[in-house]
């Protein structure tokens, strides 16, 4: 197999993989939202510092398994902490 071939067949594969961790932060996002919701109905504050901090550190460590950098992994799920945020305001 030539390289172009090759490196048309991961390409092929990212694009596969982007398209579903697109879906999953829909998915994600969707949760989020019916916590939103729950959390409106029993007047609970959106934001649960240990819920966050143990979401946090349960998924470095996860991540440690897989060699990926701390920086990356705080970096990414501050954002995506950020947005579920912004979807309970």
């Amino acid at each position: 197999m030539e390289n172009s071939e090759l490196l048309k067949i991961y390409r092929d594969q990212i694009d596969t993989l982007d398209k579903e961790l697109i879906y999953l932060f829909f998915r994600r996002f969707e949760i989020v939202k019916q916590i939103w919701l729950v959390k409106k109905q029993e007047q609970i504050v959106p934001l649960d510092n240990n819920r966050w901090q143990k979401l946090l550190n349960e998924n470095l460590e996860v991540s440690r398994e897989f060699w990926l950098r701390d920086e990356f992994i705080i970096d990414i799920w501050n954002r995506i902490h950020s947005e579920s945020l912004k979807l309970e305001e």
